[in-house]
């Protein structure tokens, strides 16, 4: 593949064990990977120098930027900020996906170094357990992208640059291996290298040149070096540590150590992660397996083993969740219950179950204070929002509690219906969709179910599981419309204020008009299309309403009624003219530019984690979704609507610029996609002056002052991390403050009060109502017992059992009282059928009626027919109701029949 190697002395063989094709100096059998080759470095550093996580990181950094490359800063680890595909970024290449990897954008810089820290969360159960798994790590990478105009390097350089950067730090040459292999992935595909050293994989060179489609490989224009060397690695081959955490984050596992009082056996952690390495660690056999080499290789047996090392990998497992967490917390993840809010909530919640394995006395957000310090050395971004991550842990934190609390019920009831169906394990299934739905951790099942006498199927690999189905975005594909039509030219952002236009047929799609230009705004970023009508040119006598506007592939479709775009057709190639409803495009402008304050406002308020999880802009009200945390209490809600106003009495300029995406993402970051995820290689630009800025193709005021007011009505909870908040802007909001005031205005004139009074007058008529209510409650209750006193005297005997069947006045809720004293009381009457003339019917039985088949629901259910209606409940207690009222003495006399039938066939 590279001539490079050659003149570096290196010679192609293959591997005597696995059988690739490797590259090295001097003689050699076997290609450097595992489990070919063992680990050998493991208390024998592969580097006269130690460096630790960061010191490598600043040593990739520089020794590529001596060498021409940019150094350019890290991503958020949130990568849907700008693209849908996936959620969380899982290596440096993501960064550049889709838009420069398609060759739609110019990469930020060419070529470019980056150390990446990236979150892959398919080996989440391996963590801790194998000494070189980790949820997050940090890929360094230089890339290069090369166009035929502008080559910049490829695989001999590339193999160039990674040989002597590996030679800089002091590794040996004739110590590492190039294994060739091939990648594919995210649709495209190429030739690459795995490069190792002592037995362990320290990077990969991939040079991208393929896309994959349905008929093979296809060679692309665009072709990219896409390398990654995994940075906590050649810290690790440098120290020599027992493990990869060891050398990653060793302070914060010292802290660790010293607060669970774990002591550290080196030679059965590195005899660990020796066997580890040479094993394809994925399933649950997997891990047992070696637990058990690892016990064999020690002379011990696998339970002494699990004693020994468990508590430390806890320690290993808390050190690196905590680091993941501060990257996704500080980089905007919202732990909740869907997308990448789900996988952090999995990371935090299994964090907490290991610090109790640990008996810890010290909190989640506790033990975050010590990776946030170690951390905030390297990632000033990371020290400035502290304070929101402690918030979220801690909040999260109290939510796992109560969440657990409430489940242990739900457990025990599933438990309880297993064992009606004589099963005794919890199957996965089951222990998956106690997780999802009610974030019931699987350990704390097994428990409850121990204490059942029941087994949970617990697999070694259940969060993998879990994390691997919610680990991307559920793209929905659409079905796309052909149209061999140019583009429509938008008049409305050249001419903002214009409402009338002219322009030319050039086709119909459907039920849909196509103009040549157009002043209506197609619906699109939470922004309703504009309506209104068309005229042929020299007709001024018919309207051709217009009722929506969509734009497809560039082509704006104006709707119409079936039977007008019947009458237009002849006119094709016509000109016409065009009029937008001039009050609906004011109103639906100033609620868009709203929108943007609104979030400023909120950011402001509630902190920089704040971010739009969608938008709907109307004429009367609109409304916009935030990513919060918490509930968004009264006042916070007041704060927020004052900002916003005060920018729009600050009357700030609204500029609105096409922009190059790269050179916008390189100005003003990736705030800019608050609304969504824009495409193109040109986007449209929204800076208010001082405030926001965001790419959005929405229309906009010239000055914030043109909204005239905004006023925020609601605000609810519309799923686990997001808020929604109701507002109206201009003469829609004050609508909203008038009927508001004339609600005020009719309640003072109800109670007779000035409105400032009302909060103390609402308040003491509600203490009033409530203790009437109560005082109702306990007069029914004594009318009842008064009632069960006199409706004694009228059972029957029937057999060995005392029936009562009687209509008597009283409502359902009293009904049912009386039936179950009547049943319940020390001379109880074992039957009871009582009844009302609103048509409502309740059994009761006592468990002498029971024990000779007397079954009060079925009784009710057929009486209940009578009424016109139904009725069920359990075999002791139920009742019925139906719209028949009048025949309720019928339904009575049938539920005593039914009595008498039963008792009759139990003497027979």
């Amino acid at each position: 593949m590279s001539d490079q190697l050659k003149e570096l002395g290196f010679t192609k063989k293959t591997c005597a064990t696995c059988g690739k094709d490797f590259w090295s100096i001097g003689e050699r059998t076997t290609c450097g990977d595992a489990p070919c080759d063992k680990y050998e470095f493991i208390g024998n550093p592969a580097t006269p120098k130690k460096y630790d996580l960061y010191d490598i990181q600043k040593e990739f950094n520089n020794f590529f930027k001596e060498r021409g490359h940019t150094p350019i800063k890290r991503y958020p680890v949130l990568a849907k900020r700008w693209r849908d595909d996936v959620f969380l970024v899982g290596a440096s290449i993501y960064d550049f996906q889709p838009w420069v990897t398609s060759g739609l954008v110019e990469p930020p810089a060419n070529p470019l170094v980056i150390a990446q820290p990236s979150i892959r969360l398919n080996d989440v159960d391996n963590v801790g357990r194998t000494g070189r798994h980790m949820t997050c790590f940090t890929m360094g990478a230089h890339h290069a992208f090369n166009t035929v105009e502008d080559h910049v390097y490829w695989k001999d350089e590339t193999v160039k640059y990674c040989h002597d950067f590996i030679k800089h730090i002091g590794i040996d040459p004739k110590e590492i291996t190039y294994i060739e292999s091939w990648w594919e992935g995210g649709g495209n595909a190429g030739p690459c290298y795995e490069i190792c050293v002592r037995g362990v994989e320290l990077a990969t060179l991939v040079f991208i040149q393929y896309k994959t489609t349905p008929n093979g490989l296809e060679e692309i224009p665009l072709k990219v070096v896409d390398t990654g060397y995994g940075l906590e690695r050649f810290a690790w081959i440098s120290q020599g540590t027992p493990t990869a955490y060891d050398a990653s984050f060793g302070p914060v596992i010292d802290q660790l150590k010293k607060l669970a009082g774990v002591e550290l056996d080196e030679n059965i952690l590195a005899e660990n992660a020796r066997i580890a390495g040479m094993m394809d660690i994925e399933d649950i056999a997997d891990l047992k397996e070696l637990r058990q080499r690892v016990a064999e290789k020690l002379g011990i047996s696998s339970q002494e083993l699990k004693n020994a090392t468990e508590p430390m990998e806890a320690v290993y497992i808390i050190a690196d969740h905590t680091r993941c967490l501060c990257f996704m917390i500080a980089d905007g993840v919202i732990p909740s219950n869907v997308k990448e809010g789900y996988l952090a909530r999995l990371v935090l919640r299994r964090t907490i179950r290991f610090i109790k394995d640990l008996e810890l006395h010290e909190s989640l957000g506790d033990i975050m204070k010590i990776q946030l310090e170690f951390l905030s050395i390297t990632y000033p971004e990371i020290k400035e929002q502290q304070t929101h991550i402690l918030n979220v842990i801690n909040l999260e934190e109290k939510r796992y509690q109560k969440t657990v609390s409430k489940g242990r019920k739900l457990v025990k009831r599933s438990i309880k219906d297993l064992k009606k169906e004589n099963k005794n394990e919890i199957p996965v299934e089951l222990l998956i969709k106690l997780y999802d739905s009610h974030g019931m951790p699987p350990e704390t099942i097994e428990e409850i179910a121990k204490s059942e006498n029941f087994k949970a199927a617990v697999p070694d690999n259940f969060y993998t599981r879990v994390a691997e189905e919610h680990s991307d975005e559920k793209v929905v594909t659409k079905t796309e419309i052909e149209l061999k039509f140019p583009e429509t030219d938008l008049i409305f952002y050249d001419k903002p204020q214009k409402i009338e236009f002219e322009a030319g047929i050039i086709g119909f799609h459907e039920n849909n008009v196509i103009l040549d230009r157009t002043i209506f705004y197609p619906e699109g970023g939470g922004q309703p299309s504009d309506i209104g009508f068309i005229r042929v040119k020299g007709n001024k006598m018919d309207k051709f309403p217009v009722l929506h506007a969509e734009k497809v592939q560039g082509v704006v479709l104006h709707r119409m009624d079936s039977k007008n775009i019947e009458k237009l057709k002849p006119f094709k190639g016509s000109r016409v003219t065009g009029e937008i409803d001039a009050h609906r495009r004011t109103a639906l402008t100033q609620n868009h530019t709203a929108t943007h304050l609104i979030v400023a406002a909120a950011r402001k308020v509630l902190g920089d984690h704040v971010w739009q999880a969608g938008a709907q802009k109307g004429v009367e009200k609109s409304r916009i979704d935030l990513s919060h945390y918490r509930r968004i209490s009264t006042k916070d809600l007041q704060d927020i609507e004052f900002i916003a106003n005060k920018y729009v009495m600050g009357n700030f300029s609204v500029h609105t610029k096409w922009m190059n995406r790269t050179n916008a993402e390189k100005k003003y970051g990736f705030r800019l996609y608050q609304g969504g995820i824009v495409p193109g290689a040109n986007i449209r630009t929204v800076k208010i002056d001082g405030i926001d800025v965001q790419a959005c193709a929405g229309t906009h005021v010239k000055l914030t002052g043109d909204i005239g007011l905004i006023k925020i009505s609601r605000t609810e909870r519309i799923q686990d991390g997001v808020e929604r908040l109701e507002f109206s802007a201009g003469e829609a909001a004050i609508k909203t403050i008038q009927i508001t005031d004339n609600y005020l205005k009719e309640s003072s004139s109800i109670f007779k009060v000035p409105s400032e009074q009302l909060p103390k007058t609402c308040n003491r008529f509600f203490n009033e109502w409530k203790s009437f209510k109560n005082e109702i409650e306990r007069l029914k209750d004594e009318i009842a017992r008064l009632k069960v006193g006199e409706l004694s005297d009228h059972a029957l005997k029937i057999g060995d059992i005392m029936v009562l069947s009687q209509l008597v006045e009283a409502d359902m809720n009293e009904l049912v009282t009386i039936a179950t004293d009547l049943t319940e009381n020390e001379n109880s009457i074992d039957v009871v059928i009582v009844g009302n003339k609103s048509g409502n019917i309740v059994g009761a039985s006592s468990k002498n009626a029971e024990g000779i088949g007397i079954k009060v629901n079925e009784i009710i259910k057929d009486s209940a027919k009578i009424l016109g209606g139904g009725g069920g409940g359990r075999p002791n207690l139920a009742q019925g109701a139906g719209p028949n009222y009048n025949k309720i003495e019928e339904a009575l006399e049938f539920a005593l029949s039914q009595v008498k039938d039963i008792v009759s066939n139990h003497k027979n």
